[in-house]
């Protein structure tokens, strides 16, 4: 985050180091249209150039612009983006958590039922044995489940 805001301020200071090259501030050499120094464009160009309605812009100060825009807003997407996807994990996380709990507290009200209706006389020792080890099996998979959700987080 530190990194993005460092860049962030590094772009408007670039902005803002641009604005006498953009007509904030009129030059004399810009006034009249743009002049090649090196003379590495060719003549027509220059030509089209003067003619445009940017002719008081320097070309490469607006290429560089335009150049800091494509580097800039995909990356202030892709900084939201993974800024959102981490949030969005916290809350999958803590939902699982909830539902687990709810689900381990359903399994032990169905174990104290079959408790009483073992008290009761209602189902056999045979039966009462079979499902009250089935139900701990699942609590204790349920709890290993959990700790290893648990690990993963961390």
């Amino acid at each position: 985050m530190k990194r993005v805001k460092m860049l962030m301020v590094l772009g408007s200071l670039t902005v803002f180091s641009l604005f006498p090259a953009l007509g904030v501030q009129a030059t004399p050499t810009l006034s009249s249209g743009y002049q090649d120094k090196v003379l590495f464009h060719s003549p027509s160009h220059m030509a089209k150039w003067n003619k445009s309605t940017l002719k008081g812009l320097d070309p490469h100060v607006l290429v560089a612009f335009m150049g800091l825009m494509l580097v800039m807003i995909p990356g202030t997407f892709l900084y939201r983006g993974r800024k959102n996807q981490s949030k969005a994990q916290t809350v999958e996380s803590q939902t699982d958590v909830a539902n687990s709990e709810i689900k381990k507290q359903i399994v032990l009200a169905k174990i104290r039922q079959i408790e009483e209706h073992f008290a009761q006389g209602k189902i056999t020792q045979e039966e009462y044995t079979k499902t009250l080890a089935g139900y701990k099996a699942l609590l204790k998979k349920m709890e290993e489940e959990r700790r290893r959700t648990v690990d993963r987080r961390d």
